[in-house]
């Protein structure tokens, strides 16, 4: 086998451990948002543990590799399921990513900023360089232009398909026999 056939035979194969990696990180993070969300909601805890398939992250996924960014997703959505919200609208962290996007090319208005600050705030993620604190100066002057791009930017980022559809359960979870609701 010749030199050239072995490197690019590892690369392939290192390009692969990343990307499955990847992957399988962001799936112990879905379970065990799952698990955190069905400890504080334990009235809920079928709905939650069938709604794995909602945390995907749908367009913004391959930016949700960060476990912070990820797991104020799942907690977002799991939150919703537990209050029988919809699960559809964009998230907090769908629509920073989208702003963020969006500053990569322009820079962003005071309101795009506020909201950028407002729902970085809301998603719980880790401040940087204070950008959280100057939210209380933006939200002052303009709260109700951000609380109306707010509305927009959730409905943007809305994913139809993030939604429970039908739940059909064999009482089996993580292979354990349990009373689901949902158990035929």
């Amino acid at each position: 086998m010749s030199t050239t056939t072995t490197d690019t035979a590892a690369e392939i194969l290192a390009s692969f451990e990343l990307s499955f990696g990847a992957i399988f990180d962001r799936i112990g993070w879905a379970e065990d948002e799952i698990a955190q969300a069905a400890s504080r909601h334990p009235e809920q805890a079928d709905a939650i543990y069938h709604s794995f398939s909602l945390l995907s992250g749908g367009d913004a996924a391959e930016r949700m590799s960060v476990e912070a960014v990820y797991r104020a997703h799942a907690r977002e959505i799991l939150e919703r399921v537990a209050h029988g919200q919809d699960t559809r609208p964009g998230t907090a962290v769908e629509v920073v990513i989208g702003l963020l996007a969006a500053a990569e090319r322009a820079p962003l208005s005071h309101e795009g900023f506020g909201l950028c600050a407002r729902l970085w705030a809301v998603a719980g993620l880790p401040d940087h360089d204070g950008f959280t604190g100057k939210l209380e100066h933006i939200e002052a002057l303009h709260a109700s232009r951000i609380d109306a791009e707010e509305a927009d930017a959730r409905r943007a980022c809305r994913n139809d398909a993030r939604k429970l559809g039908r739940i059909e359960c064999d009482g089996w979870h993580h292979g354990q026999q349990v009373p689901c609701t949902y158990a035929a």
